[in-house]
C-alpha cells in the first residue's frame, strides 16, 4: 500500500515538475523567440502583389544587439514596404536610440512608413523632437497624413497614417484641427479605386468607427497579443478592451474592412508573455 502512495505521489511530482517546465520553456519562448505572422488580402483594387512587414511595440526596447535579430528577420522575408505601428519608444522616456537605430537600418532597404502610438504621444514636450529626429532617418513619419506608393508591380497604394485617436476629444484635444478635418474627408469619398492602407495603433478605432470610412486594410498593434494567451481562447488581457478582448491578434474582416493586429515586440512589462512569441507580421496584398 504504501508503494502504490509513492508511486502515486512520484507521479503527482512528476506532473508537477513537467508543468513547471514547459511553462518556463513557453515564457522564455514566447519572450525571446522571433516568429512570423503570413497573412494574404486579395481585392481587386490591384493587379500584381506587394508584400510587406508590420512592427510595433518595442516601447524602446532592443531586439538583439543593435536590433539585428529583429532586422535580419526583417531582411529574411524579403518585403517591398515596411509599416511601423506605433509604441516604438516608451513614454516619459528621452532613449529615443532603439527607434532610431531600427528606422536609420529600414530606411536604407525599404520604403518604411511610421505611424505613431499612445507611447509616442506620451512623450509630450519631447514628441516634436522625436518627430524630427524619427523623420531625419529617412522613413516616412504619417503623422495624420497619407501618401501614394507605386508598387513594384505598378498598381498605386494609398498609406495613411493616423496619430493615436486623433478623431476622439478625450484622448486628442487637437482632433477638431484642420489637418484632421481633411485626413477624415479625404477617408469617407466615395470614389476611391486604388486600394488604401490605415496604420492605426489602436484596433479599438476599428469597433468604434473606421467600419463605416473608405479603407480597404487597417492595420495596427497595441494589444501585445492579449499578452497572456490561451490556446483555442486568444489573448487574456488587452489595453481597453479589458478582459478577453475581442481584437487581439491576427486577421479581422468586417464591412468590407480588412484589419490586422500584430502582437508586436515588447517584453519588458511586468506580465511575461505566454503562447504568444514575438512578431513581425508579414502582409502580401495580392490582385484577384
Amino acid at each position: 500500500m504504501k508503494i502504490k502512495k509513492h508511486k502515486v505521489a512520484f507521479t503527482l511530482l512528476c506532473i508537477f515538475l513537467a508543468i513547471i517546465l514547459f511553462t518556463i520553456g513557453n515564457i522564455i519562448y514566447s519572450n525571446y523567440c522571433l516568429t512570423y505572422s503570413n497573412y494574404t488580402v486579395e481585392t481587386n483594387k490591384i493587379k500584381g502583389s506587394v508584400k510587406m512587414v508590420v512592427i510595433s511595440d518595442t516601447e524602446g526596447g532592443f531586439i538583439g544587439k543593435d536590433n539585428k535579430r529583429l532586422l535580419k528577420k526583417i531582411d529574411n522575408a524579403n518585403p517591398e514596404i515596411v509599416c511601423i505601428v506605433g509604441d516604438m519608444v516608451e513614454k516619459g522616456s528621452d532613449n529615443f536610440d532603439s527607434a532610431i537605430s531600427i528606422c536609420k537600418s529600414l530606411a536604407k532597404k525599404y520604403p518604411t512608413y511610421y505611424a505613431l502610438g499612445n507611447h509616442e504621444v506620451g512623450l509630450n514636450d519631447k514628441l516634436k523632437s522625436f518627430e524630427k529626429t524619427i523623420s531625419e532617418t529617412g522613413i516616412t513619419l504619417l503623422d495624420n497624413k497619407m501618401v501614394d506608393y507605386k508598387t513594384r508591380s505598378g498598381d498605386k497604394l494609398t498609406i495613411a497614417g493616423i496619430k493615436d485617436y486623433p478623431f476622439f476629444e478625450y484622448y486628442a484635444p487637437d482632433y477638431n484641427n484642420n489637418e484632421n478635418k481633411l485626413f477624415q474627408s479625404y477617408l469617407k469619398q466615395e470614389d476611391n479605386s486604388h486600394f488604401s492602407i490605415l496604420l492605426c495603433h489602436k484596433p479599438e478605432c476599428y469597433t468604434w468607427s473606421f467600419k463605416d470610412y473608405n479603407i480597404d486594410l487597417m492595420i495596427s498593434g497595441h494589444t501585445h497579443g492579449g499578452i497572456i494567451r490561451i490556446p483555442f481562447v486568444g489573448g487574456v488581457y488587452a489595453p481597453e478592451q479589458g478582459y478577453f478582448p475581442k481584437y487581439t491578434k491576427g486577421y479581422y474582416k468586417e464591412k468590407n474592412v480588412n484589419l490586422i493586429i500584430t502582437s508586436g515586440l515588447n517584453t519588458s512589462r511586468g506580465i511575461p508573455r505566454f503562447f504568444n512569441p514575438l512578431d513581425v507580421a508579414v502582409v502580401t496584398i495580392k490582385g484577384k
